[in-house]
């Protein structure tokens, strides 16, 4: 009698199943490497795995809009995704950035310029190239500047609303998530969007100095409440939110 390939691995399975040797393979079969700075890739996959098991919505090769994209692997909060056929939007106004980005992430759409709350010109502070610290706004900056003892170089770039870029990029079609990191800038991007006609699945936004006591006072929690999303979790310092139809 033939026994196929796919009955032997389920024999095996059962075999294995609740043995010191089966829980190290399922860890080798399932390991998995975050490429975010505090593992915030890894429970967005989680929660897509969830949405997919709880609600059956699988998603697939889904559309990430990143502004801060800050570099295209290192602390990136959208390489994990990229590796497994999803395509972003990387926006980041720090020189340079863009040529990285084009030769590690062709396959995406590389922007080399700011988001805000109207389209021109700005002001951005550089701490370095790239830098964690490097914003748009100006108090950020001078805080930064008194508690590391860098001056910040002052650049003008170009920027614009995020609902002109993704009127541009995007042709009006739906993507699944947004994160944002701009240091300090967090309610100018959110204010560019237009959400009743841009409305992603997921947004996390990175929000220094929020605590346990006053978290739900934070103008970005209001702000995204107001625009129809929950709270979902807290990954200091990110703010990870669900549309309010996604919510598991």
């Amino acid at each position: 009698m033939e026994i196929s390939a796919n009955s032997l691995t389920r024999r095996a399975s059962r075999l294995l199943k609740g043995t010191a040797i089966g829980e190290r393979l399922y860890g080798l079969v399932n390991s998995k490497t975050s490429y975010s700075q505090f593992g915030e890739d890894l429970h967005i996959a989680s929660y897509y795995a969830r949405l997919a098991y709880e609600k059956h919505i699988p998603v697939r090769n889904g559309c990430i809009v990143d502004v801060g994209a800050f570099r295209p692997v290192m602390f990136s909060n959208t390489y994990y995704f990229y590796r497994r056929g999803w395509r972003s939007i990387n926006i980041d106004p720090t020189p340079g950035s863009k040529a990285i980005f084009d030769r590690v992430r062709p396959k995406d759409t590389n922007l080399e310029f700011a988001i805000a709350t109207s389209d021109g010109v700005g002001t951005f502070y550089s701490f370095g190239a790239p830098c964690v610290f490097n914003t748009m706004d100006p108090e950020t900056a001078q805080n930064t500047a008194e508690t590391t003892g860098i001056v910040p170089k002052e650049y003008k770039v170009e920027k614009w609303r995020l609902e002109s870029v993704l009127d541009r990029y995007l042709n009006g079609q739906a993507f699944e998530l947004l994160t944002i990191d701009a240091e300090g800038y967090d309610i100018e991007v959110l204010g560019s969007n237009n959400f009743s006609k841009y409305r992603p699945r997921l947004i996390m936004v990175e929000v220094h100095g929020a605590a346990l006591e006053t978290i739900r006072e934070n103008e970005v929690i209001r702000y995204c409440t107001q625009c129809g999303y929950v709270l979902h979790s807290w990954i200091n310092p990110n703010l990870f939110f669900v549309r309010s139809d996604s919510t598991l």
